[in-house]
């Protein structure tokens, strides 16, 4: 046995071992999913007084101080990244969070049934950052039927997004224009998307076994989710 395919033997061990353990993670947090309290804190934003800069500051605070807008922005562009999609994603990203925005600001909605979408949309983004299935590094099948689900993974992420757009409509301040409230939390989202496009680039690049540390950055934004 050569060195290389000892190697080799060893990192599919590792990587087997880290999916098994990280799978048990997963199931052990969503035994708590009946335990939290669904009411989105507002992360303590800063008062607008109407003025649209202020509003804007406000909105591009809100996701940037809630680990659940965090991990579903920077989770979306690693994953897209990785499907060789960001493009897509982008705009299915921007698409689900207008939509959603609009709707949160139209009609009303129980906040229970946000955020219950708001953490189903993370549990799911982790299982799938999870999956070799939608790394195009690690999954070499050119069938018609990956592109497919992948296609339709797009579509039901920038779905689930949402959610997200409907908890900041809801949390829009009083003393706020609702417009530069809008345009802060887009300028923010879409932000930190771009940064998870950074940080996939970065494990692809430099770390060979990088579907072991996106499990783990996985798993642990699912937690920060979760407890925070």
């Amino acid at each position: 046995m050569t060195t290389k395919t000892l190697q080799t033997m060893i990192r599919k061990n590792l990587t087997n071992k880290t999916a098994i353990a990280s799978g048990l993670a997963l199931l052990s947090l969503l035994a708590t999913l009946p335990k939290l309290a669904f009411a989105h804190p507002g992360h303590g934003l800063m008062a607008a007084k109407g003025v649209f800069s202020n509003s804007m500051l406000s909105g591009m605070l809100h996701p940037l101080t809630g680990f659940d807008h965090l991990m579903l922005a920077m989770g979306m562009g690693m994953l897209f990244t990785q499907m060789h999609s960001f493009k897509k994603g982008f705009a299915s990203l921007a698409i689900g969070l207008l939509v959603g925005f609009a709707l949160g600001l139209s009609m009303s909605f129980n906040s229970t049934f946000i955020e219950f979408g708001i953490i189903m949309s993370i549990v799911l983004l982790t299982l799938a950052l999870m999956s070799r299935y939608f790394n195009y590094a690690l999954n070499q099948s050119n069938e018609a039927s990956v592109k497919t689900w992948h296609n339709l993974s797009i579509i039901g992420f920038g779905a689930l997004a949402m959610f997200h757009g409907a908890a900041h409509a809801i949390e829009v301040p009083a003393n706020s224009t609702t417009a530069g409230f809008f345009m802060g939390m887009i300028i923010a989202m879409l932000g930190v998307y771009s940064v998870g496009k950074g940080v996939a680039t970065c494990l692809n690049t430099y770390l060979q076994d990088s579907l072991i540390i996106q499990r783990i950055m996985a798993v642990v934004g699912l937690c920060a989710v979760l407890f925070s």
